[in-house]
This record gives C-alpha cells, sequence and structure tokens, in this order.
C-alpha cells in the first residue's frame, strides 16, 4: 500500500483526529513522512520501507518470530555522529497491528513536536528514546553488554522482557537489514579520519566503533552481505543538500502493475 500527502491526511484525520492539529503543524514534510509509519503500522501492521531500499530476500521469514522488529543503523553511525552506543531507525520497520510500542510512540509525538534536530522530532533518535522509555531503561544500562547474545542480535542490553513476547521489541544486528554506511555527511572517509588519530585516552565507545569500521573494510562483499535482508541506500532527501535536479525519477505506477499498487482511501 503506498501513500500520497492526501491520503495521510485522510488517514489521520479519520481514525485519529486527536493528531490532526500535530499533524498539519509539522514544520517539515519529513516529520510527517516519519510520523506515518508509526500511525500505519499500528493500524494495520506489516512492513514498512523507505523507498531507497532493496531486497534481497523474501521477508516473510523474519516476521514469523517476532512481533515488533526495528533494525539499528549501523553501529559507525551512532558511535561517531551521535556519541551514543546505538541508535534505532525508522526507514524500515515491522510490526504486528495494535503493538503497545508504535502506541507508545503515537502518545509522544506532541512532547517531541518543538525538538530542533529531525531526527529527534520523529525520527531515528526519536524512535530510540522511546524504546529506552519503552523498556525502562537506565542511563547504565545502554553501556551494558547482553550476557547471553546469541548472534542473530546486537551485544546491548535491550531489557527484561523476552524478545520474542508479543509486546516485546526485537533488535537484529545492522547486517540483516541496514548493512550500509550513510554517503552523506558524516561517512566513511570521516569515520576513517577519525580512527587514524585514535589515542589511549579516547572513549570505548569510540574504540569499539573503529573496531567495528576496521571490521566492515576487511570483509570482501560475499561476506558482507551474506546474511542480509535488504540493502538501504541512503538517499537522505530529507537532507538541505539533496537537491531534484541531481536525480531522475520514475513513476510508480510504470513500476508496479495496476493491479498490485493500492493507493490508501478510507473510503475503500
Amino acid at each position: 500500500m503506498f501513500w500520497t500527502d492526501a491520503t495521510a491526511r485522510q488517514l489521520i484525520e479519520a481514525r485519529y483526529p486527536d493528531f490532526l492539529v500535530l499533524w498539519d503543524n509539522y514544520r517539515n514534510n519529513i516529520n510527517k513522512a516519519d510520523a506515518l509509519g508509526y500511525f500505519v503500522l499500528y493500524e494495520f501492521g506489516g512492513i514498512y520501507a523507505d523507498l531507497d531500499f532493496e531486497c534481497f530476500r523474501p521477508l516473510d521469514p523474519v516476521t514469523r518470530k517476532y512481533a515488533a522488529i526495528f533494525p539499528l543503523e549501523p553501529f559507525e553511525h551512532s558511535t561517531f555522529r551521535l556519541k551514543i552506543p546505538f541508535l534505532l531507525n525508522n526507514a524500515i520497520m515491522m510490526t504486528r497491528p495494535r503493538h503497545p510500542f508504535l502506541k507508545f510512540m503515537i502518545d509522544n509525538l506532541m512532547a517531541f513536536q518543538m525538538q530542533m534536530e529531525q531526527f529527534d522530532v520523529a525520527g531515528p533518535c526519536f524512535v530510540t528514546t522511546n524504546f529506552v522509555l519503552y523498556n525502562k531503561l537506565k542511563v547504565d544500562d545502554l553501556y551494558n553488554l547482553s550476557a547471553t547474545p546469541d548472534g542473530m542480535s546486537p551485544y546491548f542490553y535491550k531489557g527484561s522482557m523476552d524478545e520474542t513476547d508479543e509486546n516485546a521489541v526485537y533488535v537484529p544486528n545492522t547486517h540483516f537489514f541496514m548493512n550500509t554506511l550513510s554517503t552523506s555527511g558524516l561517512h566513511e572517509q570521516y569515520f576513517t579520519e577519525t580512527c587514524l588519530h585514535l589515542s589511549p585516552d579516547s572513549s570505548t565507545l569510540l574504540k569499539r566503533g573503529c573496531n567495528e569500521l576496521r571490521r566492515r573494510k576487511s570483509r570482501d562483499s560475499e561476506s558482507h552481505f551474506r546474511f542480509t535482508f535488504t540493502m538501504h541506500h541512503w538517499s537522505e532527501t530529507y537532507s538541505p543538500s539533496w537537491t531534484k535536479v541531481e536525480h531522475t525519477y520514475t513513476n510508480i505506477r510504470s513500476i508496479i502493475p495496476a493491479s498490485i499498487l493500492q493507493i490508501y482511501s478510507e473510503l475503500n
């Protein structure tokens, strides 16, 4: 199902009228795009993915075990860009309908509306903060390693709730869904230069980031994408440096057959 500006507002007006003022007063379209994903997934469930994702494998198997799946950005992003141990991303999300984490985020949208940074309003930092609050994590918990890592999940502590619980949020390792680095702003070259100036006094977080970057660069393409379901191409159309002049477009209707393409309508 695809969404336009008009049908997105139609959904909010019809099913979440208390949020319509919030919706109409968002400063930027990216805020609406971010928030829309939470409303849609809470209402219908399923898989949300930005249009700059490429699918390598069917996604059906990954949704059978967990009620909600929120992938991480590459560890280097959180380490070098934000100086935090992990960052959940909202560019691809998978949940059952009426999952309480989606409701939790929806209820907190108003409280974050006036944040200065786009990531904080309704984007990845918003999701990460709400994940921490939802799981009642303390500051010290964010830097604790999991006592029982299984190779499928990152090693950081994610709370006491079993990840297979119907109300839990499963956070998979980045190599499954978001295994590439951003190419704009602070990117691999910046990360590499930062690591060249690493010192014994550098933070443990930064040292871990540099170690992960070295491991990434040492893997060949086949090994790196061996277990990857999706690739994020990081178009980052929300960025001020992104311009339409530099890009070409293909109408979605010329790619998706009319029998499959569905544009949401409350009238249907």
